[in-house]
Parts: C-alpha cells; structure tokens; sequence
C-alpha cells in the first residue's frame, strides 16, 4: 500500500545493529566524592557572591553618608540665607531728601572748572580776535 514505508523498512533490516561498536568513555566516580563537589562548587559561588553583595552594600552607604552630607550643607546654607535676609530687613534705610542730591551736585561743580568759559575762550570768534590783534 504504502511503497516509501516497505523500502524504508527493507533498509534497516539489512543493518546489523549488533556489529556497531560504539566509542565510549568510561569514568567512574565515587557518589560521594560528586556530592563533595557540588557542595564546594555551590559554596564557592555563595562566597563570591557574597562578597560582591558586601561591595555594594559598602557603595551604597557611603552615597548614602554623601548624601546626607550634601543635606546638611544646603540646610546650612539656608540658614545662612535666611539670617542675612532677616538682617537686612532690620535695616532701616536711610531716607535721602532731594534736596541734599541738589546740593551734592553743586558741591561737585564746584570742584571742576566751569565748562562755559573754556568754550567761550576757544570759540572761533575769539580765536579770529586773537588772530587779528598778533
């Protein structure tokens, strides 16, 4: 009925199974000995491991302290901000009137030469004058 399955099955019975050695490794080893490699193998992984859990525990809380640090630092400096702030409200500012600007003004010019006779004194006219009288 079915020709592939008789031709398939033709095959392996032509092959001898029994004539085919196969290559083996044969090791032998104790339960024991195994099962004291397994456990040294699992306590070796737990310890490195651990040892690498401790390192980031370590990290951890010296950012922690860092940070804490860093808190203190800005609390102080806040505390610093707001004693200046308050210092400078207890200030009481002193008015000045307009009147005394006025008399600071003339108090400066008086100081520098009047700038009206140096330009009266360089004026073209005056020149020509000078000029004429030589």
């Amino acid at each position: 009925m079915y020709p592939m399955k008789d031709a398939c099955c033709t095959l392996f019975q032509d092959f001898n199974f029994n004539s085919i050695e196969m290559l083996t490794i044969e090791v032998s080893i104790n339960v024991f000995v195994f099962a004291l490699i397994i456990l040294a193998a699992v306590f070796a992984g737990f310890s490195l491991r651990g040892k690498q859990v401790a390192k980031v525990r370590l990290k951890v809380e010296q950012l922690q302290r860092e940070i804490l640090h860093n808190h203190a630092e800005i609390l102080a400096l806040e505390k610093e901000n707001i004693n200046i702030e308050s210092r400078m409200q207890d200030i009481q500012r002193p008015v000045i009137p307009i009147k005394t600007a006025i008399k600071e003004e003339q108090e400066e010019n008086e100081k520098f030469p009047d700038v009206s006779l140096r330009k009266k004194l360089l004026s073209r006219e005056n020149l020509q004058k000078q000029i004429r009288g030589l």
